[in-house]
């Protein structure tokens, strides 16, 4: 927020200063007037900022291994608890430092949550839903980004503002009362009573003969060695080249859509110069993208349409430079074309990911890989301090790299969720159909 310093000159911004006056005509309230922070102390806004992302990178990590080990729908609660209990604390913390912690935890709540609820929605989800539900899933969140801006709007101090995001998150916690555990999970964990409950719910909610469940369930067990059954730890896929191999062909493609995504989301930010409005037009913008990626899911192959988004991202991004300053709201249209495209190779990446890595380290593998993405987008605002022309360049050229690993992994469309890492070892660049003798959903 600017500031005038009374009793040296009208100057804005200006330092030292003792008592500044600030400009609250867009906000009444924010971080940087409740603890007095200009001058000397303004590196903690940023600050502010960066270690909720790191949070975001923790919560992803943490709650992906424990997902793996003590099942989806409970560290979803648990995340969920962490976010509602953290974010209304933030309202209430007295110093800038305390402020920060407790956006850091409300970080790693928010990671966590955002990583477990994806993994348990597409294992809910059979082999023909996959692609709809992978794409559906993201358009809510492209709604509340849209409406985002109304509610700060309508609640212009920064308390009112967090705890009317955070309070509503605490119905969420009981959603452990409303739903179930993930079948897939249960039945590769060895669990096959509870699996078994669950399945016979879902195939009474649709209808369907709930019988031989318990038969379908013990066969497909049973037909799995113990070596295939056995639940590997995180570390132990490195052991497996053609494995590691796909982990870090994935850590590159999460990277540079991390990078390029929230890179150029700001990018489009400083082109104009109303907050609400940005942040409203950078989350209608998306929505296309997530309609557009349910039907293109069905049709694409996975490698051919992440290639295709991330050829188009980064061809987008570089003509959007090629175009004169003078004509801005070109630039912007072609900037927020890119941006869609980013992001829907997020939403390919991450259907990409639960299919090409088996059920025990599944979540583990996505919280590694979000990792690589909140690095990402770490270096986005380094790459936007430099002149407009140069940063659009290089998300433009960084993003066209990116084709080189798509091509090099495997083909995913059309396979059951691998339960072991001789089923990821099965899938190929041309595909392959993992015979599983039973179907979950």
């Amino acid at each position: 927020m600017d500031y005038i310093c009374i009793g040296r000159n009208s100057s804005k911004n200006s330092c030292p200063c003792d008592d500044p006056l600030w400009d609250r005509s867009v906000f009444a309230e924010t971080m940087q007037t409740k603890f007095g922070l200009y001058c000397e102390s303004i590196w903690l806004i940023s600050f502010s900022q960066s270690m909720m992302y790191v949070g975001l990178l923790v919560g992803a990590l943490i709650f992906g291994f424990l997902s793996d080990k003590y099942g989806r729908l409970s560290m979803f609660t648990m995340s969920c608890l962490i976010l509602a209990v953290s974010g209304c604390l933030v309202s209430a913390m007295p110093s800038a430092t305390a402020y920060i912690f407790m956006q850091n935890i409300e970080g790693i709540g928010t990671g966590g949550a955002m990583i477990t609820a994806y993994v348990l929605c597409i294992e809910y989800s059979g082999l023909k839903h996959r692609e709809i539900v992978t794409a559906l899933f993201h358009l809510p969140i492209n709604i509340s980004h849209m409406t985002l801006p109304g509610i700060s709007y309508l609640l212009r101090h920064c308390d009112d503002f967090q705890l009317a995001l955070s309070i509503p998150v605490f119905f969420y916690v009981t959603l452990r009362w409303l739903t179930m555990e993930s079948p897939k999970w249960l039945m590769d964990s060895g669990r096959i009573d509870e699996a078994v409950t669950v399945m016979e719910k879902i195939a009474i909610f649709n209808g369907i003969s709930s019988d031989n469940i318990r038969e379908q369930i013990e066969e497909y067990h049973a037909q799995h060695s113990t070596k295939t059954r056995k639940q590997i730890k995180f570390w132990q896929i490195f052991k497996h080249k053609k494995i590691t191999m796909n982990v870090l062909y994935m850590s590159v493609i999460y990277f540079l859509c991390g990078m390029g995504y929230y890179g150029v989301s700001q990018y489009i930010g400083k082109m104009s110069g109303d907050i609400h409005i940005n942040v409203a037009i950078s989350g209608a913008l998306l929505v296309p993208g997530s309609i557009a990626a349910v039907f293109l899911l069905k049709l694409l192959n996975r490698r051919t349409f992440l290639m295709i988004t991330i050829i188009l991202s980064g061809t987008f991004m570089l003509l959007s430079i090629c175009v004169p300053m003078h004509l801005s709201w070109i630039r912007v249209v072609i900037s927020c074309i890119c941006n869609c495209f980013f992001f829907m190779s997020f939403i390919i990446a991450f259907l990409f990911t639960v299919e090409l890595f088996p059920t025990s380290v599944r979540n583990s593998v996505l919280g590694f890989l979000s990792v690589l993405s909140r690095v990402g987008q770490i270096t986005a605002p380094l790459i936007n301090s430099l002149p407009e022309n140069a940063s659009g360049a290089v998300f433009g050229v960084l993003g066209l790299i990116g084709i080189i690993f798509c091509y090099l992994l495997p083909e995913t469309k059309d396979t059951e969720l691998p339960s072991s890492l001789d089923d990821s070892k099965l899938l190929t660049r041309r595909g392959t159909s993992l015979e599983l003798n039973i179907a979950i959903t």
